[in-house]
């Protein structure tokens, strides 16, 4: 927990965007680990799939298509800054009373089978057409951001 408000704090008083690309590195694997630890092994994996295998990734793209240097950096600050913290505090004032206030089983056992297997056979014959759908319209994607990106002006007079 530590790292992840550390990370976090980092992540928005800092103006370099690599180094906030770092920081969210961090805090999104603290948060995988607060899944492993309690037990959630499918969506801690999915955390390290989905947003830092993918979020991240396009993240550092955009950084890095951008040419954004540490001379330019993020301009920090707000007009609304006001705003924000009173939101960010009435939010985390609900979270935690609702948290505090939730009768909780002390006594919590974690199972020792996971539930990814059983996930994989439910996806793997239940909703294969689904599955499936979803591959060839990735691969779609794929073809089309790879045309697109060829692309060169013909519109140019000689």
């Amino acid at each position: 927990m530590l790292v992840i408000f550390i990370s976090s704090v980092a992540l928005f008083s800092s103006k370099n965007v690599i180094h906030n690309a770092a920081y969210l590195l961090f805090t999104l694997l603290s948060v995988a680990g607060l899944f492993v630890l309690s037990g959630s092994d499918f969506l801690a994996i999915t955390q390290v799939m989905i947003y830092i295998g993918g979020v991240l990734v396009l993240l550092l793209f955009g950084v890095m298509y951008t040419k954004n240097t540490e001379k330019q950096g993020v301009q920090l600050g707000s007009a609304r800054i006001l705003t924000g913290v009173v939101l960010g505090l009435t939010s985390f004032s609900i979270l935690a009373f609702g948290i505090m206030n939730e009768d909780l089983d002390q006594n919590y056992e974690i199972k020792a089978q996971g539930v990814t297997e059983v996930l994989g056979v439910h996806f793997m014959t239940n909703q294969i057409l689904a599955f499936e759908l979803t591959a060839v319209l990735l691969l779609v994607v794929l073809i089309g951001a790879v045309f697109v990106a060829g692309l060169k002006k013909t519109t140019e007079k000689h």
